[in-house]
């Protein structure tokens, strides 16, 4: 079972939000113990910013491919996630026969394919 962290601040120093957030990671290593990420994913001059932070149990595509926080380089769009989406492969499918091009064998990665071409689904 992975770990996943987050902040969002309004204000303050970037180094001290890393920081947080690296700390919320670290006091889950044992939850993923394969890998671990965090990444800035929003920051603006004001000091508002987004951290994401990861603790990898790696089951689907152990390379590090599957590394997260995993950002989908066409659109920006940032996702940490902990689950399983067991049509994930049939998914994939239809998103390759739009176009979709995938660079891991990630049900992450599926998931931010598919919010990227039909968006929020509800």
């Amino acid at each position: 079972m992975c770990g996943i962290a987050g902040l969002i601040a309004s204000s303050g120093p970037l180094e001290n939000h890393f920081n947080t957030v690296s700390g919320m990671t670290e006091a889950q290593a044992h939850r993923g113990p394969d890998d671990s990420g965090i990444e800035v994913v929003c920051s603006d001059e004001n000091g508002a910013t987004i951290v994401l932070g990861h603790r990898r149990l790696a089951i689907i595509d152990v390379p590090p491919a599957g590394h997260q926080p995993m950002i989908n380089e066409s659109t920006g769009d940032w996702i940490t996630f902990n689950g399983e989406i067991y049509n994930y492969l049939e998914l994939r499918q239809e998103l390759e026969t739009v176009g979709q091009v995938f660079r891991t064998g990630t049900n992450t990665e599926v998931i931010l394919k598919a919010f990227s071409q039909w968006g929020k689904i509800v």
